[in-house]
């Protein structure tokens, strides 16, 4: 007996990665992204640094890990502010959870007149080039990342 529906495979994670635009900075440090974090998670707030005596992750006081809520789930992110090597991603996130993430950068973290390229792991390893995103809006961003995704 054969079957009409699709075969079941789940949505697709990956890494989401976002960057300032070519040539701009967000100036971003580890307690501005605290401070905004803490804005949106509350008491759950997690950020931390090797720095801090982790046993895991980033190196220095300039790169650091995080725990977001996007999408009623909860991921993992990695931020730098090192220069030359700024931005912040998320990991094995759905293009639902990354465009709430993105639009959430776009309020609390890019500057005004400031912009964010993203790309994936997905699309890097593809040979893409990082996409600037000109859509804002949660619903708008998850159109664009779906695209990217179903692209590969």
């Amino acid at each position: 007996m054969t079957s009409d529906a699709p075969f079941p495979f789940g949505e697709t994670s990956t890494l989401f990665i976002f960057t300032p635009t070519h040539g701009t900075t967000w100036n971003l440090t580890l307690d501005g992204f605290t401070e905004a974090l803490r804005r949106k998670e509350g008491d759950k707030t997690f950020v931390h640094t090797k720095a801090d005596g982790g046993a895991y992750g980033p190196s220095s006081e300039h790169d650091w890990w995080f725990d977001i809520t996007a999408a009623g789930a909860s991921y993992e992110g990695i931020g730098s502010s090192a220069s030359g090597d700024e931005g912040l991603c998320l990991r094995n996130a759905t293009a639902g959870a990354a465009a709430e993430f993105a639009a959430w950068l776009f309020q609390e973290i890019v500057p005004p007149g400031a912009g964010m390229e993203f790309n994936t792991r997905i699309g890097m390893e593809s040979g893409l080039d990082d996409e600037v995103l000109a859509a804002r809006t949660v619903a708008e961003l998850e159109a664009v990342f779906r695209e990217h995704l179903e692209d590969l």
